[in-house]
């Protein structure tokens, strides 16, 4: 079988976050299964034209401005060129359309719809073209079968209209031969945050936190893993709150670091005001960390309330921080959240849900 996917980067990509990892862990365990897979994606600066990872052929095309509409251009010719049996269409940010590019069996996979959520990220005239793009899904691909990560995406592919019986759940993995407890490694009172720095992730609001805990304590350090456009913001709010001292912005980090920070972290927070699921929330939980989330799509399916962390009004600084410091100075606590946590990142493998990939797209062609 052929299969062409589209997504806006490859996992080479500079600013390639969960949706690439995502990708290449379920489709290089199914170009192992003996399909073909070619991925449509984005040029940037210094990248091949094609190049093959992981046994998937990749094909970059446009910038990150006209991907999407040389999506639209390049599309029919490459399926006329090569007999694709199916489309994958990434419906991350903005979709494709690809039911209306082709007349071949198209899968749509959905990370997250942003829906509102848009307008606190980027400017009113783009957030408006994402929310209209959004709301053509249900016309443009009202009889495909999606894939959702979470079942809060699911909900909101119902809420625009999508059938429920549509919509099938395959989560995200974590290799828990790499990401795995170090409790030797633990002793210091490190606040973790690991991602891209976004608006949408609100990242200041644990940056606030740290300003109340402050005025009561300085044994601790926030350590935030990650680089984006919100950076220069958030060093800014960092120094007018008179908090640099406790706050360390490291960049981007590698795997194995990442993983170090895990280990030796006491908990991790994320703060997003919406997530397609909580990737980093299951590699902290693999690590033995603990989590504080906010009470948001997709952090509330990853995070087990109380056992493996905490979940938090989103927006309320008050209950963020009486969480953290509880889970900074109760050991006992930490220790039992930790254990939990490794349990529930058991119930997550990549080779699982490959394994659902595959038989899903057996279903749909």
């Amino acid at each position: 079988m052929r299969i062409l996917v589209i997504n806006w980067r490859c996992i080479k990509n500079p600013l390639a976050g969960g949706a690439e990892i995502y990708f290449q862990e379920i489709f290089r365990r199914i170009v192992k299964k003996g399909y073909a897979v070619t991925q449509l994606a984005v040029k940037y600066p210094g990248a091949q034209e094609n190049e093959t990872i992981d046994g998937i052929k990749i094909i970059r095309i446009g910038t990150p401005n006209t991907f999407n509409f040389a999506v639209y251009r390049e599309v029919p010719h490459i399926l006329a060129e090569q007999n694709f049996d199916l489309v994958i269409d990434d419906l991350n940010k903005i979709p494709f359309f690809s039911p209306w590019l082709t007349k071949k069996p198209v899968l749509a996979l959905m990370m997250h719809l942003f829906r509102k959520s848009i307008f606190k990220e980027v400017s009113f005239p783009l957030a408006s073209y994402v929310y209209l793009a959004e709301s053509l899904i249900p016309l443009c691909y009202k009889n495909n079968y999606f894939v959702a990560i979470s079942e809060s995406s699911k909900k909101d592919l119902i809420n625009i209209g999508i059938a429920a019986p549509k919509i099938f759940v395959i989560p995200p993995g974590v290799d828990l031969n790499l990401y795995k407890p170090n409790f030797a490694l633990k002793g210091e009172k490190i606040i973790l945050h690991v991602g891209r720095l976004k608006r949408y992730k609100s990242i200041d609001h644990l940056l606030y936190a740290t300003k109340e805990l402050s005025k009561k304590r300085r044994d601790f350090q926030v350590v935030i893993l990650g680089t984006g456009d919100d950076e220069v913001r958030l060093k800014d709010l960092t120094m007018s709150l008179g908090i640099k001292d406790l706050v360390t912005f490291s960049g981007y980090v590698t795997e194995e670091e990442k993983i170090k920070y895990y280990q030796k972290a006491k908990v991790l927070v994320e703060n997003s005001i919406k997530e397609g699921w909580g990737m980093i929330v299951i590699e902290a939980n693999a690590c033995g960390t603990p989590v504080i989330a906010a009470k948001s799509p997709g952090l509330t399916d990853a995070v087990c309330d109380g056992v493996s962390g905490y979940l938090y009004e989103y927006g309320n600084i008050k209950e963020l921080t009486e969480k953290i410091e509880l889970l900074l100075d109760n050991d006992e606590l930490n220790y039992k959240m930790a254990n939990a946590g490794i349990n529930w990142a058991k119930n997550f493998s990549w080779e699982s849900s490959a394994e659902a990939m595959f038989n899903l797209i057996n279903k749909v062609v």
